[in-house]
């Protein structure tokens, strides 16, 4: 990112009265840009950045606590389990990851609003249909929800599994009681 996560730490640190050294390591380009303009404006020598893919760095020492602002709004669509997964290596074994935890989502919903905006779309290099087959982050204020809410995964960070598998799917079982359209699935996550 873009150094809301390092302000964040050193903040941290700051008021439980620790010393710190924060690693940011980012793999954008651009980010490492201003990552590297707020080291040298503000953190001083209490940040390195690295440019690199974090599971691909290989520090000579081992990280207390790993931070990560990897979630996207269902909870895993920025790869934040593979990429936490793929970390751990980095973790000393008392060490803990920030998110520990964080669990998905999803329900059946019907939004009249929502589908008459994507039917609005109109990209003539794309299938008639591609829009409706496309996620979308919106505000959830103009849904009607047909069905509770259920979990779909939970993930647990650092990961403990001898062998880790980020392959998944789920079957999900919704009861709608009442006749109406399903337009889609609201998905979130909570941590």
């Amino acid at each position: 990112g873009r150094g809301p996560l390092v302000r964040a730490s050193l903040n941290a640190a700051k008021l439980s009265d620790r010393n710190v050294h924060v690693y940011a390591v980012e793999k954008n380009p651009n980010a490492v840009v201003t990552l590297l303009a707020q080291k040298e404006d503000m953190w001083g020598d209490k940040v390195t950045v690295i440019s690199s893919d974090m599971r691909q760095w290989n520090p000579e020492e081992k990280a207390d606590i790993i931070v990560s602002e990897l979630l996207g709004s269902f909870g895993d669509n920025e790869l934040s389990p593979e990429c936490l997964d793929g970390v751990q290596h980095l973790l000393k074994e008392t060490g803990i990851s920030i998110p520990q935890s964080y669990t998905s989502y999803i329900s059946p919903m019907q939004s009249s609003k929502l589908h008459n905006d994507v039917n609005e779309c109109t990209d003539k290099t794309k299938h008639p249909l591609a829009h409706y087959e496309t996620p979308y982050v919106v505000n959830l204020q103009n849904i009607y929800t047909l069905a509770p809410t259920q979990s779909l995964f939970t993930f647990i960070h650092p990961n403990l599994d001898e062998v880790i598998d980020n392959r998944r799917s789920e079957k999900l079982k919704f009861e709608i009681k009442k006749n109406c359209i399903l337009h889609g699935f609201a998905g979130f996550f909570s941590c």
